[in-house]
């Protein structure tokens, strides 16, 4: 886990808690400005605009699902009023908090939301897809009202994994560097998680791929974020992308961004020569073996 990884996940201990620059200076090690432009990097928002993202959100949340008061909830959420909490939480949900918690009760009492859990632009794949299921959740969202979930039903096979994915035509990437992102949260994961991508030529074959095989999400997680990096030949066809679960478990992702980078920004190319082994082994297959 990074330096960025681990600030988010100790950001998401800290929501409900006033964050001073001093602490965020402490348990990073960088001094404020050197950090603050560090996570704007890797994450795509300052570190002050995360924290009020989720703050806004898991307030939204607690909206729906309790019965507590607008002001109480502002205070919680290190709000000065309910008015600074008004505007705020307008900016994002287009509606006040009042109505807003009227408006998604009413549409959970019709069970409006059952009618489109469906994952507008995805589609369910892997060795064992009839193990898995995908769907919209409007509860665990990292920020505005809803997530994707991909969870193992029933008995899954050991090595069976499935995954929610994405395919599109790589015209438009050619030549360049691609960074995919994305927010992702697990549950009880037996096997491993992880955000992929890979780029294919125009002939079928495998250009560049990860699956975060060498950095793997195991059992339960909190929000974070993760990236792959991968560049785009000029023969490339297709790229895919999506996140896998193997095994028994559950994923959540929210927030996907796809953004172009320069050669500074590291690829995580799997099928890179210096993830090769630089000579053959275990030829005559008497050499032990281990699986983390």
């Amino acid at each position: 886990m990074n330096i960025i990884q681990k600030t988010v996940s100790w950001l998401e201990t800290k929501i409900e808690d006033s964050i001073k620059n001093e602490e965020i200076v402490q348990f990073t090690g960088y001094s404020f400005y050197h950090f603050h432009r560090l996570f704007q990097k890797h994450v795509g928002m300052s570190l002050h605009e995360y924290v009020r993202q989720r703050r806004i959100t898991s307030a939204a949340n607690k909206l729906i699902y309790t019965d507590t008061r607008i002001l109480e909830i502002a205070i919680s959420y290190q709000f000065e009023s309910q008015e600074s909490f008004t505007r705020a939480f307008r900016k994002v949900y287009g509606l006040p908090p009042g109505k807003y918690r009227t408006l998604m009760r009413t549409l959970l009492e019709e069970k409006i939301f059952e009618e489109v859990e469906r994952m507008e632009g995805w589609f369910l794949s892997g060795t064992n897809s009839e193990s898995y299921e995908m769907r919209r959740d409007i509860e665990n969202v990292l920020k505005g009202n809803a997530s994707g979930q991909l969870r193992s039903i029933g008995e899954v096979a050991k090595e069976g994994f499935g995954t929610v994915m994405q395919q599109f035509h790589a015209q438009e990437w050619l030549g360049k560097r691609m960074k995919l992102s994305c927010f992702i949260q697990t549950k009880d994961v037996e096997g491993a998680a992880g955000l992929w991508m890979r780029v294919d030529g125009k002939d079928g074959d495998t250009l560049q791929f990860d699956n975060m095989q060498n950095r793997p999400i195991k059992d339960t997680t909190g929000w974070n974020h993760y990236s792959v990096v991968l560049d785009v030949p000029p023969n490339a066809g297709a790229i895919y992308f999506g996140v896998m679960l193997l095994g028994a478990g559950e994923v959540w992702m929210d927030e996907f961004t796809l953004v172009e980078v320069d050669e500074k920004t590291p690829s995580t190319n799997m099928m890179m020569p210096e993830n090769m082994p630089s000579k053959p082994v275990n030829l005559n297959f008497e050499l032990e073996l281990e699986y983390k």
